[in-house]
């Protein structure tokens, strides 16, 4: 008697065991499907690393973007800055090209050059066409130093966001792994680098990456016959900055829809060198290029007025960073519309 209720009780325990099984699978297909858009019925979990890291190229409908007369498209590569100036730069770059021009915003918060890239190379890769590409960036870059010297990768891939990307390019599946990872990143966010790291950041490794991304970007553009424009960043170290100061406003930022304390980004003394030296990187790719148009936005945007914190801009910042650009671009975007114009007659 004994026995066969022991017997039935592991058939019970079995069969639950079975049930709790299949429902976490079925609730981890449901997870995939719902998040990753990968079919139930698709157990290989195929999936799109572009479409999954990247996916403002497709709701922004970017991929779509193709040359055509009476209008030019242009490409905004760079982080959350550059976000915040797309729709003041279609207005201010229309009015100067005198025909509508449209800025494909692919500027994404917390993107670095690395992501431009890999964003790039989806676009060119799926046909997408435009008739020029302004890049803007130097301080996400800056992050990335946060690591140990012999961890660090070129390809930020010592950064979890951007070894899931290649993995997931070079295998096209979603594993369980890039699953529980990109979900803890989603419920932790982005926070200051931790604390263990952060002194790692003294040591300034990212410039030869930033050259590095910077120049298969201009070599992509290149083979796409698309010009480029290139700009410094333009950033306000307040002297004397400490992040209580900061937190309680006596700075003397605007206020705006970014306001981080510089620590986001590491130590400030280490985020003002790794600028630094991002753009003389900047500065030294457009000697070498003249073909590129520079815009040495770090000395266009000097007055605290224009700043929310070390790099966000404020509404007159927007302003300004705008008639920057749309100055610097009108010629090149008036002749690029007479060359239509005789093309079409």
């Amino acid at each position: 008697m004994v026995t066969r209720k022991r017997r039935h009780h592991w058939i019970f325990s079995g069969l639950y065991a079975v049930y709790l099984f299949v429902l976490l699978g079925v609730a981890y297909r449901g997870f995939l499907w719902w998040t990753y858009s990968v079919p139930p019925t698709d157990l290989a979990n195929r999936v799109d690393a572009c479409q999954l890291h990247y996916g403002e190229l497709f709701t922004r409908r970017i991929l779509e973007s193709r040359r055509s007369s009476g209008e030019l498209n242009i490409l905004l590569l760079g982080a959350s800055v550059a976000e915040q100036t797309g729709k003041m730069l279609e207005l201010k770059l229309t009015a100067a090209a005198g025909i509508p021009v449209h800025v494909h915003n692919a500027a994404v918060s917390a993107h670095t050059t690395q992501d431009s890239l890999n964003k790039l190379e989806c676009l060119i890769e799926r046909a997408a066409e435009f008739d020029r590409i302004i890049i803007y960036h130097a301080i996400n870059d800056v992050r990335m130093n946060c690591v140990a010297g012999e961890d660090f990768r070129n390809d930020y891939s010592h950064c979890a966001w951007y070894a899931s990307f290649n993995r997931k390019k070079q295998t096209g599946v979603m594993s369980v792994r890039d699953t529980v990872s990109e979900s803890l990143d989603k419920l932790i966010g982005l926070g200051e680098p931790d604390a263990a790291h952060v002194s790692f950041g003294d040591d300034i490794k990212t410039g030869p990456a930033f050259r590095l991304h910077l120049d298969q970007m201009l070599k992509i553009a290149r083979d796409a016959k698309t010009p480029v424009t290139l700009m410094t960043f333009a950033t306000h170290f307040v002297e004397g900055y400490t992040k209580e100061a900061f937190d309680a406003k006596k700075l003397g930022y605007s206020a705006g829809q970014y306001e981080l304390a510089t620590e986001l980004w590491g130590k400030p003394i280490n985020v003002s060198r790794g600028v630094a030296i991002h753009n003389e990187v900047i500065r030294q790719l457009s000697s070498e290029h003249p073909d590129l148009v520079f815009v040495d936005m770090e000395s266009e945007l000097k007055d605290i007025k224009y700043f929310t914190d070390v790099c966000h801009l404020s509404a007159a910042g927007l302003d300004r960073f705008a008639d920057v650009v749309a100055e610097q671009l009108k010629g090149v975007l008036k002749a690029k519309r007479s060359d239509d114009h005789q093309q079409i007659n």
